[in-house]
């Protein structure tokens, strides 16, 4: 493997040619300015047992990742792959005005080598997928999405909870991502931006997250030692006194009771997720 900083370029998804010829250009300054430039399909895409990782594991020396990605995400996708890799930047294309703006944030972060420079291009066929990516900076291994998943898709592995199934993970759900108390789990693909990892925004649960995680857990709220149940909440007046943690109904006097707007939607979003899980044509019952 050559020595020297390394750009990585994720390929779109796709075949945008104003994408593509974003790409090609910036590919073509960074092999003349003396960087080892390697294209991958989109990163995100690439199945988690392609012998591909290998590959790019085993680059040494500084490594500028380029996606069409936010860099967060980007970089995590990587680092759960290639843990070793010493990566300096994470460039998102799509905010960058050109290939120009793109090769200028990559030589501000690692300066090219004064040996001439390369282009290695790695190919597979890779297919849509969607699960998530855990953020290891902010990730605890608490737990919370390993009781909360319905579909399998984590376990703990050496005391950190890990994506251990990620193509079981159903197609556009983001749950585990709204009730991770740390913010760390990321779907970068979400339309949603803090979900999404975007920066600046961190995904943080609301109230109607955290009646969901206990709720789907069956476990009791730390605040008010009650354990929420489904449905609980319908019909109960608008100014009710609930706990602010879990939501639950408390009687007036009760610890951590407030007065507090209630969410309908809160149990809906419940009975969705049993939806989800039973598959299509269920009509949750």
């Amino acid at each position: 493997m050559a020595e020297g900083p390394t750009v990585i370029v994720s390929r779109q998804r796709g075949a945008e040619p104003q994408r593509r010829a974003i790409e090609d250009t910036l590919l073509s300054r960074c092999t003349s300015a003396g960087y080892h430039a390697v294209t991958v399909p989109h990163l995100y895409h690439i199945a988690h047992r392609s012998p591909m990782w290998d590959e790019i594991a085993a680059i040494r020396g500084p490594v500028a990742l380029v996606t069409w990605m936010h860099p967060r995400p980007a970089e995590w996708t990587l680092r759960s792959h290639a843990p070793g890799l010493a990566i300096v930047a994470a460039v998102d294309l799509a905010r960058c005005e050109d290939a120009e703006a793109a090769f200028e944030a990559i030589r501000d972060a690692v300066a090219p080598s004064d040996h001439p420079g390369s282009l290695r291009e790695l190919s597979a066929d890779v297919t849509a997928r969607w699960y998530p990516v855990i953020d290891r900076e902010r990730c605890t291994s608490c737990g919370h999405c390993l009781q909360f998943c319905l579909f399998g898709v984590y376990e703990r592995a050496d005391g950190e909870v890990v994506v251990a199934r990620p193509d079981l993970c159903k197609d556009g759900c983001p749950a585990c991502s709204r009730i991770c108390p740390q913010g760390a789990i990321i779907f970068p693909l979400s339309d949603d931006p803090q979900i999404a990892g975007a920066p600046g925004t961190l995904m943080q649960p609301d109230a109607a997250a955290r009646r969901m995680y206990y709720v789907r857990t069956g476990r009791q709220c730390p605040k008010c030692g009650r354990r929420p149940e489904a449905g609980e909440l319908t019909g109960l007046p608008a100014n009710a006194l609930v706990c602010e943690a879990c939501g639950s109904p408390l009687a007036e006097g009760e610890a951590s009771a407030k007065a507090s707007p209630v969410h309908d939607e809160i149990d809906d979003l419940i009975d969705a997720l049993d939806r989800l899980a039973a598959g299509p044509g269920s009509d949750g019952s």
